[in-house]
């Protein structure tokens, strides 16, 4: 072969596979949809990318954390809410226990078990449970967080998982102090009330009833001697205003809920103007490879046997 067609033949090589390179990329690109076909494509692009990505899993964490949490806390809530609606049926028989006395003994039976039975409802609501676990039992949410006597065994300590970065919600409660134990008897106040009016109709004497019989203090609060209705009211205060709280917290998961969904639909818009292809441009750009192709080989065919013999 002769210098000039050994020349001539490596350019042909030498271009032939730029075109094919081209081609190759670009119907790569239409078929996968994405302009980063390597990481080596586009170094600082991929690197974002995956930041997003990142950034895009946490979130999905954070949510499904929400989902959790805020299962919990609807259940948290309805049952305070339950508490407080009995605790409130109770009060005014209270009062009227307080102004009126007990009329007779058929009267003093019919307020007994009234009040025994809200009590058990109550004591009852309180050890509500989410699957196996204890809802205000703390960290001990293998065991009921009061027992029969409305004693808390629970433990202080509960337990929180993020839902956003330096944010976390709780998985279960410190009852002692949503519900209000009174920390001078470990019994719930609420319950520590109701069993000290059940003991004085069944003692028949209820005339110290207005008396300051219950000694109480509550979330570190001491309140000293004071009287059953002040006690339960105590009792009732403490229960609505934590109920209150889960209703805060409640409000804080739905909005980094909306938040969490928002950022993800970003993240998702930036990874995708890193990475996918636009169509119209691939296809182009895909057309004049081919066409630039096309043009190499027809320039091949017409000039490999050139010769200055043919000018003659």
């Amino acid at each position: 072969m002769r210098i000039p067609d050994i020349t001539f033949f490596d350019t042909f090589i030498k271009h032939d596979r730029i075109r094919e390179s081209e081609i190759d990329r670009f119907t790569r690109e239409l078929a996968s949809g994405k302009k980063i076909l390597a990481p080596s494509d586009n170094t600082l692009d991929t690197v974002r990318s995956l930041r997003l990505e990142r950034l895009s899993e946490e979130i999905e964490t954070f949510n499904r954390n929400i989902t959790t949490v805020r299962n919990v806390l609807d259940i948290a809530e309805s049952t305070l809410g339950n508490i407080v609606d009995a605790a409130q049926e109770v009060r005014p028989e209270i009062i009227r226990m307080l102004n009126l006395g007990v009329l007779d003994k058929e009267d003093a039976e019919i307020l007994r078990d009234f009040f025994q039975s809200m009590r058990d409802y109550i004591l009852q609501t309180a050890n509500v449970k989410v699957g196996d676990s204890s809802l205000f039992a703390g960290v001990r949410s293998q065991v009921d967080a009061f027992d029969e006597n409305g004693v808390y065994q629970g433990l202080e300590q509960e337990t929180t998982i993020p839902v956003a970065n330096g944010v976390e919600l709780n998985t279960n409660f410190n009852g002692k102090e949503y519900i209000g134990v009174n920390e001078k008897t470990g019994k719930a106040i609420i319950i520590e009330a109701l069993d000290k009016i059940i003991e004085l109709i069944d003692s028949g004497d209820i005339s110290q009833i207005n008396d300051p019989l219950l000694d109480v203090k509550v979330n570190g609060k001491d309140y000293g001697k004071i009287s059953i209705l002040e006690a339960f009211d105590i009792g009732l205060d403490t229960i609505s205003q934590h109920r209150s709280m889960i209703g805060e917290q409640i409000v804080v998961a739905d909005n980094l809920k909306m938040q969490h969904d928002t950022l993800k639909i970003n993240f998702q818009e930036l990874k995708s103007s890193l990475e996918d292809a636009d169509y119209a441009d691939v296809i182009t750009k895909l057309e004049q490879a081919k066409t630039a192709y096309q043009a190499l080989l027809t320039s091949i065919s017409q000039n490999k046997d050139l010769s200055l013999l043919n000018y003659l």
